[in-house]
């Protein structure tokens, strides 16, 4: 039987959490998503995800996020969260918080240091937090870098997708889930291909502007679970790699978003 596992964003939409370069809500929510992703569909994960749209205070929030989790059947629950201190040009780093999960945090910061050059602060026991305290199955609470240092968001801006993956890799290993398997289809031989790429930009970073309306993903594979906001017409974006998936192409943009590089859409500054 496969191990399950809760994630969910901290703090609401009306109790945003932090604020700084980022905007802790936004990017807990960014994360959780692609970890679930990743877990769900990169590996034989099974789970739920969870952003509190509906609380109004910091009280109700905790009550709604742990309310939810204890609703599950599941042997981990996972809290998504960014840290604050004071603004500065420093870098400061990942930790991981925990009422009797020192070993999996410990691995949880680690990894998310490895992957991304972010400073790694280690395990942290914090039995006082109400979603340590009040989940009643194991539970450890991210804190992946911080929303006011200069330095952490730059890494965390570059690094997104390889965090995500560094938290789903220890999450991954802690349940037991294994990465499935992917079928190569055989091409036919001697066909042409009909696949015709030639209107994208394949290469060229800089600045970008959207020439016709289209949607940002929090993956190269788009798809409506990674939508993460329209985009409009004029809108400039900073592309610092262009990479392919399958016969499109993907901008991926300084914030670590992908948009496409199709010619109809975009254009070269």
């Amino acid at each position: 039987m496969v191990k399950k596992f809760v994630i969910s964003s901290g703090h609401a939409l009306k109790v945003c959490g932090a604020k700084g370069i980022l905007e802790e809500v936004n990017e807990a929510r960014k994360v959780t998503n692609c970890v679930y992703e990743i877990l769900t569909e990169q590996y034989n994960g099974e789970g739920h995800k969870f952003h509190d749209d509906t609380s109004t205070t910091q009280n109700q929030n905790l009550n709604t996020i742990v309310k939810y989790h204890n609703s599950k059947i599941r042997d981990l629950d996972i809290s998504v969260h960014f840290n604050a201190a004071s603004k500065t040009s420093d870098p400061r780093g990942a930790e991981c918080l925990y009422y009797d999960a020192k070993v999996l945090s410990a691995k949880v910061s680690a990894e998310i240091a490895s992957v991304s050059g972010l400073k790694d602060r280690g395990p942290k026991e914090r039995k006082e937090l109400y979603f340590l305290n009040s989940t009643n199955q194991t539970a450890i609470l991210i804190e992946v870098c911080f929303v006011d240092s200069t330095a952490d968001t730059e890494i965390y801006n570059e690094k997104f997708e390889a965090i995500c993956q560094g938290i789903a890799v220890v999450v991954a290993s802690e349940l037991g889930y294994k990465k499935k398997e992917v079928t190569a289809v055989s091409k036919p031989v001697n066909k042409p291909s009909t696949n015709n790429n030639e209107g994208y930009y394949k290469k060229d970073t800089g600045l970008y502007r959207i020439k016709k309306a289209c949607n940002a993903y929090n993956g190269v594979n788009f798809g409506k679970s990674k939508k993460v906001q329209a985009l409009k017409v004029n809108e400039k974006y900073t592309i610092v790699d262009i990479v392919k998936s399958g016969n499109a192409y993907r901008l991926k943009t300084k914030s670590g978003l992908y948009i496409t590089a199709k010619k109809e859409f975009v254009d070269k500054v």
